[in-house]
């Protein structure tokens, strides 16, 4: 039914197209901003301004597609700043957003102490706004925020996320626009940590991954590299793999990932700019109540800046540049 026939059975938007904003209590999640968007199709999305405006929960007909770690949500008072700290605050979620300093491992580049996969989902957006309106007869949720990384005599670089949801529609978009708003060129590193979950991940689940090439990350990984699009149940001990992938693009660039299970009667699908993201981690971890898989678009290799400088992948943002990173995300029956 058009929106415009459908307005005449509603007293609020809110019956058919729910935003609704609210702020956490309790443990480590205390005091963290949330904002829950139903399009009336079925799509249930969970953003956290306080946690770079990731996305903790997606949910189709009541489902959840996504790995939640055992962590929970963490507050950023409460991350640990240790140089592997990043895995005490890992929610997993359908998103956690990694850089933009470092991705991968931490460590020493250049003088500068890096952190496992940076600070940037540690980092609360400022100048957050919810705005629906009805576009073209659709009503329209934008939501966006800005996040600074910013150090005195290190350079400001800024990021301004902006999430665009439809009523009746169970996909999203979202942009993610960096700036260099300071006058030094500064390394871009940048990875998008989808983590796949229960009940869309099992074993009778299927990777959508069109792959030109598979390179493993380790010698473990390298020992299983044939089954590396192999779904098994939970295990213990599993050891993580990763896998680099060259993903097939389209004549604008653009790829499609994803995974899609049959029996579950789910699916999802992530599409993204290869020409700025080109590199690409499939992280494999199967383990008992450690059960995800990673679709990881990125900018560069995942062992370091020092070693993605050493190898050529790292990027650069000079004062002024700014790049733009563009998804879509679908979820399916």
């Amino acid at each position: 039914m058009d929106f415009r026939q459908v307005r005449e059975y509603i007293g609020k938007l809110d019956q058919v197209f729910a935003v609704k904003q609210y702020v956490l209590q309790g443990g480590r999640q205390e005091g963290v901003h949330a904002i829950d968007v139903s399009t009336g199709a079925g799509m249930e999305l969970t953003i956290l301004p306080d946690r770079c405006m990731d996305f903790y929960q997606l949910k189709l007909n009541g489902k959840g597609l996504n790995f939640l770690s055992p962590t929970g949500i963490v507050g950023p008072s409460y991350c640990g700043k240790a140089v592997d700290g990043w895995l005490s605050s890992f929610g997993g979620g359908f998103l956690t957003t990694c850089g933009m300093d470092n991705i991968g491992v931490g460590g020493e580049d250049q003088g500068e102490i890096l952190r496992m996969h940076g600070s940037l989902s540690n980092t609360p957006a400022e100048q957050v706004s919810v705005c629906t309106t009805v576009e073209e007869g659709v009503p329209t949720v934008r939501i966006s925020g800005v996040m600074r990384d910013a150090t005195l005599f290190l350079g400001d670089v800024h990021m301004t996320r902006t999430v665009v949801l439809r009523h009746g529609i169970n996909a999203f978009e979202f942009t993610d626009r960096f700036v260099n708003v300071g006058f030094s060129t500064r390394p871009l590193m940048l990875l998008y940590h989808f983590n796949m979950g229960y009940p869309l991940l099992d074993e009778t689940a299927q990777l959508i991954l069109p792959t030109n090439r598979v390179t493993p990350r380790t010698k473990h990984a390298a020992d299983y590299v044939e089954q590396y699009a192999c779904i098994t149940p939970p295990s213990t001990p599993f050891e993580e793999m990763c896998y680099y992938h060259d993903i097939q693009a389209d004549d604008q660039g653009m790829a499609t990932v994803g995974l899609r299970n049959a029996q579950q009667h789910l699916g999802v699908e992530i599409t993204y700019d290869k020409k700025v993201l080109d590199h690409f981690v499939q992280w494999k971890m199967l383990g008992k109540g450690e059960y995800a898989i990673g679709l990881e678009p990125c900018n560069a290799t995942i062992d370091g800046r020092a070693d993605a400088r050493e190898n050529g992948s790292l990027k650069y943002l000079a004062p002024g540049e700014e790049v733009v990173c563009r998804f879509r995300v679908a979820a399916y029956q």
